[in-house]
């Protein structure tokens, strides 16, 4: 199972324990002093539903800068309700399906979903398995094509021993388009995750936007998060 989730860079990649370093830095500096929301004039949410999913070993904690800029936009915003993401267990899934299924029940009518990084996988899947109830989905730095290569990886093969081996063969279907529009942040400054690996295939609603910035703090970049506004916009 781990050959087919995560493998580590291979020697010479960008990607390694500087760029975690790095990584880690701007999480601490983000954490110290956040960044200032987007100065521009961005489209409003009107009261539209945002379902926030947090990425692989983070949780809802991490998502906080993100869901308090989408409330100021005016989206009505649900937390995913995870406290750490260890990944695809299924306690987590099914935690997230309730909690996904109840938010999109309370807005009567699709909702939109925004991922960051694992948390985009687990939105594109939420896509597929319900097509009524997603009208957009937004994922920032998320990898699409399996195995991940990830130097994070030794912390996948910890816990690849509780993961739902159904999730795991329904992987190939993630990478292919939902029927709700897609958009996909990626930085080629990622120090996770091979930032090529966060590309989709750009086919009708569905598009790549490249934005500066680092992995983990990508939810609280406002380059970032002015791309979030517009992309649930359209």
């Amino acid at each position: 199972m781990i050959s087919t989730l995560a493998v580590l860079p291979k020697r010479g990649s960008a990607l390694g324990l500087r760029s975690w370093a790095r990584e880690m830095a701007a999480v601490a500096s983000c954490v110290l002093k956040p960044p200032p929301f987007p100065a521009e004039a961005l489209p409003r949410g009107d009261g539209r539903g945002v379902f926030v999913i947090p990425g692989f070993l983070t949780g809802d904690w991490m998502t906080g800068r993100l869901r308090g800029f989408l409330l100021s936009l005016g989206y009505r915003v649900e937390r995913a309700g995870v406290q750490f993401n260890a990944g695809p267990t299924k306690k987590i899934l099914a935690r997230l399906e309730e909690r996904f299924l109840r938010f999109a029940g309370e807005m009567c009518g699709p909702v939109a979903i925004v991922g960051q990084s694992l948390g985009g996988v687990f939105a594109r899947e939420l896509a597929h398995k319900y097509p009524e109830k997603v009208r957009a989905v937004v994922t920032l730095c998320s990898p699409l094509k399996f195995p991940v290569t990830t130097n994070l990886q030794p912390f996948v093969r910890a816990l690849a021993w509780r993961y739902d081996p159904q999730w795991v063969a329904r992987m190939e279907r993630i990478a292919s388009g939902p029927r709700a529009s897609v958009t996909a942040i990626y930085s080629e400054s990622d120090g996770l995750v091979e930032w090529r690996e966060c590309l989709q295939e750009e086919a009708g609603a569905c598009r790549n936007v490249r934005v500066q910035g680092t992995h983990a703090t990508m939810g609280s970049n406002p380059l970032a998060q002015a791309e979030i506004a517009r992309a649930l916009a359209r």
